[in-house]
């Protein structure tokens, strides 16, 4: 790349989404970029929040705003993932083979009003968490920006306010649901399987019997680029680790009566995975079909309820479980996720018993 050009940043619209254009390249940088791939074009350019690079942070150390460059025949075009936000600078970082970096900004101009958006619940809800926890969610009230989530979700010691650092797996890129208003914050794996370098050189992120605050910033941006209405946090306990299956066997269903639409109503004995108890429970009628209806978590992830559309026929029912649900430190009916590998009782169950029946009268 060269400097004896100057590059022009401006917004453009393509196929109804907002874009960011750059002009200036010579002819020559043109055809470079052109034989490069999509990963080789990753590296040398990107787009980052100008915020993202304040106070001289290294750009390798913070996630860039995630999307794709189009070349076109004068110009480079950059479309983002996730919408542009309003008020926000951004910043285009141009690389070369050489190492050097150049630097140019653009800003959004603003059309921000009053913040609406807020965090509606910190997950898992119970008070005390297992030191080999796997994940935590946070759902906010309206969708979100990217670029965010290690800056502004934040775990300290709760009776020190010490901050724990690297708590975390890096979240590149971040891990949102389609709508964009719930986040996933992945514990570091290897620091949790034992046996495994990280765990053996740093231990689990989590200290038993140390309590821990997690909160999130009011400075998080919705998508259009307002901070929240006020940050939000939720305190745990940290207790022992869990390292056994998810047995359904062991669940208490409480059967509805036929003829209403009287919740079936389940209870795990323990906490399980917010996220992925929204898709792994099913209840099928005697000829294996589904059963329309509503479901919802009870208190701290420990139960769930079942609202069928229409009343329960009199007869045979199943509630049937998908292998990949977890509780909320990885363990599924079907495998330890923070195993030993010289326990046979930890081993992968390949012949699991995965639903229950139950029967309305």
């Amino acid at each position: 790349m060269t400097r004896s050009r100057r590059l022009q940043l401006g917004w453009a619209e393509r196929e109804g989404r907002d874009c960011l254009e750059i002009q200036g390249w010579t002819d020559t940088e043109l055809r470079e970029l052109d034989g490069l791939d999509a990963g080789e074009l990753g590296r040398r350019l990107a787009v980052y929040t100008r915020e993202a690079l304040a106070e001289n942070v290294d750009a390798r150390a913070v996630p860039g705003v995630a999307g794709r460059f189009e070349l076109g025949d004068e110009l480079v075009c950059f479309v983002p993932r996730f919408p542009f936000a309003d008020g926000i600078g951004y910043s285009l970082l141009v690389g070369s083979e050489g190492g050097d970096t150049e630097v140019w900004e653009i800003e959004r101009d603003s059309t921000r009003t009053a913040s609406t958006a807020e965090v509606l619940e910190i997950y898992p809800t119970v008070a005390e968490l297992p030191v080999n926890l796997l994940r935590i969610y946070v759902l906010f009230s309206e969708p979100m920006s990217e670029g965010w989530a290690a800056r502004a979700i934040r775990v300290c010691r709760d009776d020190t306010g010490e901050p724990l650092e690297d708590v975390f797996l890096p979240p590149e890129p971040e891990l949102w649901d389609p709508e964009r208003r719930r986040v996933t914050m992945l514990l570091d794996p290897g620091r949790i399987k034992r046996g495994l370098v990280p765990n053996l050189e740093m231990g689990y992120p989590l200290v038993e019997g140390v309590p821990i605050k997690v909160s999130v910033d009011a400075d998080f941006r919705d998508a259009g680029g307002r901070p929240l209405k006020h940050g939000a946090e939720r305190r745990y306990g940290i207790g022992p680790a869990q390292r056994s299956h998810i047995n359904v066997q062991d669940w208490r269903l409480i059967a509805p009566h036929a003829r209403t639409r009287t919740a079936l109503v389940v209870e795990f004995g323990k906490p399980l995975d917010h996220g992925l108890l929204q898709h792994c429970l099913r209840v099928c009628d005697a000829a294996g079909a589904m059963v329309s209806g509503q479901a919802e978590l009870g208190d701290e992830e420990g139960s769930w309820r079942f609202t069928p559309a229409l009343p329960w026929r009199e007869g045979g029912y199943r509630l049937v479980v998908e292998p990949r649900l977890e509780d909320v430190a990885g363990n599924s009916p079907v495998r330890v996720f923070d195993r030993d590998i010289s326990r046979p009782e930890d081993d992968p169950l390949v012949d699991r018993k995965l639903w229950v029946d139950f029967a309305c009268a």
